[in-house]
């Protein structure tokens, strides 16, 4: 093990690309028609002398942070970029001195937790800020000492201590609580949104849209091979047991051989009775559905999600199928919480922190021993090309987990938001990862799985990939310019 890399911050600069969508996409409440992707470019200087440029990427999705039904987008929105300026005034004061990620990381998060309760935004919003920070230093580390992100995570040049995290973790190095090796192909679990087309015949003339990529799940599972689904459920136990009706019957159907899905609540679901009597009416009638589940991501508010009166209900229900937490996995200690109630498992996304999946990852290894009964999920915020979806393919393929929910890809038409110039370079450089169909280069989607070798480079798998000339400084952005890009 090497010792933890120290460098300081000398630069910091925000963009913005809007990113048209192709079909709107409905979670829980709220439908996105409109997609802007937020950039962070950091240069740092290592104690070495050498310099790099790191970058992170999120596509701004406020209304996932924050569903405050009171508040409308743009009010949402305004605290997400408050919270990622905030951090990005953070981090730059604590980069003027030398010190590690992680050492900046823990600085970071405790001061951005300090700046939330001050200004009542809630933590997972304020996290967002930190997360784009701390990846963006990985990523320039990463490129300044020629590292590949697994290959910093096990030789320890990012200076993480998780017995500082958890304190049951001081004698694991975050080298043991990863894959030996970085995955090489990883599989795709393709979301199902609320008002997604099932069937192709469920697409109307008006509807159909022409553009050369599937449109319906049953244009996935036949052209792409996907045998990995993640389905949204909306609360209403009646309509969600007919919609999974609908999917069952298509992937019956269709895939011959064992296909896999998750139920995604979005914090739909108020009434655990309800989610109980929709598991046993799947198990009875639905049975190879039943058999497929692998697990029930965040079906509760995150209001009641970590109450101990419903631990009754959540230890039943995750007795039957696995239940694990997402929007309720809001600081770092939340996942020990919320095993004590009878939670298995907690998603990764890198909007949350890669540090804390990393955390996260570690006391999931040390609570199974030598049994595989909590679980670390790899789960999606509409990532996208380039940057965002890089990143988040290479942190899954680090920790090892064999099926990634993908979602970006189906709501943008492949890299239509990028330049001819930067989809030229993906093209060259990751032509296993993406495939040109006709006038589109797309993710190249093979027996429902996604080659993404080429990512092993140094840093985080995006390099230099983003054209200035093609992004707008976020102090020049605007809502209605988003507005404008979609119509």
């Amino acid at each position: 093990m090497t010792e933890a890399i120290q460098l300081t911050i000398k630069d910091m600069r925000f963009y913005v690309r809007n990113a048209p969508m192709r079909m709107p996409f409905r979670f829980g409440s709220v439908t996105l028609t409109a997609s802007a992707i937020l950039y962070v470019r950091t240069e740092i200087e290592q104690a070495d002398g050498q310099r790099a440029t790191g970058w992170a990427a999120d596509m701004l999705a406020p209304k996932w942070y924050d569903k405050d039904p009171e508040k409308d987008y743009a009010e949402s929105l305004g605290e997400l970029l408050d919270s990622v300026r905030a951090a990005g005034d953070i981090y730059e004061q604590i980069g003027r001195e030398a010190n590690s990620v992680f050492c900046m990381w823990k600085q970071g998060h405790e001061e951005m937790m300090t700046w939330r309760q001050q200004r009542g935004v809630n933590r997972l919003m304020a996290s967002n800020g930190a997360s784009l920070q701390e990846r963006a230093l990985i990523d320039a580390v990463g490129i300044a000492s020629g590292l590949s992100y697994h290959n910093l995570l096990s030789s320890g040049g990012l200076g993480i201590q998780l017995g500082e995290v958890h304190e049951e973790l001081c004698h694991m190095s975050v080298g043991h609580a990863i894959a030996s090796t970085p995955l090489a192909r990883l599989s795709v679990r393709h979301t199902v949104g609320l008002i997604d087309p099932i069937r192709t015949s469920d697409i109307t003339p008006e509807s159909a849209l022409g553009d050369g990529l599937p449109q319906s799940l049953e244009d996935y599972v036949g052209e792409q091979g996907v045998r990995y689904v993640k389905i949204k459920i909306g609360g209403d136990a009646q309509s969600d047991f007919e919609r999974l009706s609908e999917i069952a019957a298509l992937l019956d159907e269709q895939c011959q051989d064992a296909y896999r899905v998750t139920l995604d609540g979005n914090e739909q679901y108020g009434d655990m009775d309800a989610l109980i009597g929709l598991l046993e009416r799947v198990e009875r009638e639905l049975p190879r559905m039943h058999d497929s589940l692998l697990y029930i991501e965040q079906p509760l508010d995150r209001s009641v999600a970590l109450d101990r009166a419903l631990a009754p209900s959540i230890r039943s229900v995750s007795e039957r199928k696995p239940m694990l937490i997402d929007e309720s996995d809001e600081d770092l200690n939340t996942f020990r919480d919320a095993v004590d109630l009878g939670y298995r498992g907690v998603s990764s996304k890198a909007c949350k922190g890669m540090i804390k999946a990393l955390s996260n990852a570690a006391l999931i290894r040390h609570l199974n021993g030598e049994s595989n009964r909590y679980f670390l999920s790899a789960e999606d915020l509409t990532n996208i090309p380039v940057v965002g979806l890089h990143q988040d393919l290479t942190h899954v393929a680090a920790l090892g987990i064999s099926h990634v929910e993908r979602n970006g890809h189906h709501y943008v038409r492949g890299l239509d938001h990028l330049s001819d110039g930067e989809r030229a370079q993906c093209r060259e450089r990751h032509r296993t990862l993406y495939e040109d169909r006709g006038d589109l280069l797309t993710l190249a989607i093979n027996k429902g799985q996604i080659d993404i070798q080429s990512l092993q480079t140094p840093g985080l798998g995006s390099g230099d990939l983003v054209d200035l000339h093609a992004v707008v400084p976020l102090e020049d952005w605007s809502m209605d310019s988003l507005v404008e890009s979609n119509k």
